[in-house]
Parts: C-alpha cells; structure tokens; sequence
C-alpha cells in the first residue's frame, strides 16, 4: 500500500490534487483493497458493467463470473497483497495503469503483472478490463 500511496502523492504534486492521475490512483488503492477483502460491493461499484477479466490462466470472464471467482482466490486468503512499479497514463476520459502485483502468506506466494483499462464515466472511474501475467520464478 505504501508503494500506491507514495506514488499517488507524487502525482498529486505534479497535477494538482485532483487531477485525473491522482483520481485514477485512489481508484486502484480501492480496487487493491477491494480485492484483498473480497468486497462484493466494492466490486459492483469499481467495476465496469462490461468489464473484461483475463486471469493469470487465460481465463476470460465477465463482472458476474469475476465475482463468483473470488471464492476460490487466493489474495484474501494471503497476508498481503501490495501494489509496486505503477504507471498511468491518461487519454481523456480512459486511463491505462501498468503494475506489478505480490501476494504473500502461508501457502500463498505469487507475483505478477497487470494491465487495468480504467474509463471515467459521469466523474467516476471504473474498470473495463483487466489483464494479470504470471511472473514465473527464476531458475
């Protein structure tokens, strides 16, 4: 969370407390933390009805089949669940953020990159796609 919050106050400074990098900032700590709860609610309102999830497998759901999903996720399950190396890039009302993403605990390591497609619709950013990679273990 520090790695989110520390880059959100860099962007803040650069464009203004509100500005759409910040705004977009403070959508992903939502989602980060929404992820980690496993709060249906949050997901409902962070997610756009149309999104598009490809997970690690290739699997390719939608907003309800996402949700299902997290029953069997291993984020809420793990210690934590921290954001790092993140980038956005704003294009009007669309926003596109790269990161890196780790999860830790007992019986639960992993690390991966993700792409998050975000668009501002009526003053409120919601995803429209997400795309998470596997970062395999080095040898």
């Amino acid at each position: 969370m520090a790695a989110v919050l520390g880059l959100a106050a860099l962007v803040a400074e650069a464009s203004g407390p509100s500005g759409p990098e910040s705004e977009v900032l403070r959508a992903e700590d939502r989602w980060r933390i929404a992820q980690k709860a496993n709060d249906v609610s949050a997901f409902m309102a962070l997610l756009s009805p149309d999104v598009t999830f490809i997970g690690t497998s290739g699997s390719l759901r939608d907003r309800a089949d996402f949700i299902a999903s997290r029953t069997e996720s291993s984020i809420p399950r793990a210690r934590t669940y921290d954001y790092s190396e993140l980038r956005v890039r704003v294009f009007g009302d669309v926003a596109v953020v790269t990161g890196r993403e780790a999860t830790t605990g007992e019986g639960v390591a992993f690390q991966g990159r993700f792409t998050h497609v975000w668009v501002e619709e009526s003053g409120v950013w919601r995803l429209v796609a997400v795309q998470r990679t596997d970062i395999a273990a080095s040898k």
